[in-house]
């Protein structure tokens, strides 16, 4: 009977594990969206167009790399590098 009920708490940790990372993960990727839009506040021609284009880049990396987090970490900090000289050139 006590292997049933190790088993019930292991499976309650699990769970509650498996919540909390992705939660976890979805904090990260709103982090991500407000570090982009931050950096997008630059007031430029086009700029609401360039803005668009990183974010459909955003989306894409998301989606190609969402089962290789360290893979999508580089891919973020790629395009987050990108998108600051993107504006570093336009906006000084």
């Amino acid at each position: 009977m006590g292997d049933f009920l190790d088993k019930l708490r292991l499976k309650g940790m699990a769970d509650e594990d498996i919540y909390f990372a992705k939660k976890d993960k979805e904090l990260i990727r709103a982090l991500h969206k407000k570090k982009l839009a931050k950096l997008a506040q630059c007031e430029i021609p086009d700029g609401k167009k360039h803005a668009e284009t990183f974010e459909k880049r955003f989306e894409k990396i998301t989606e190609k790399h969402k089962k290789r987090p360290r893979k999508l970490l580089r891919r973020y900090r790629e395009l987050i590098d990108d998108i600051r000289d993107f504006y570093n050139k336009r906006c000084r």
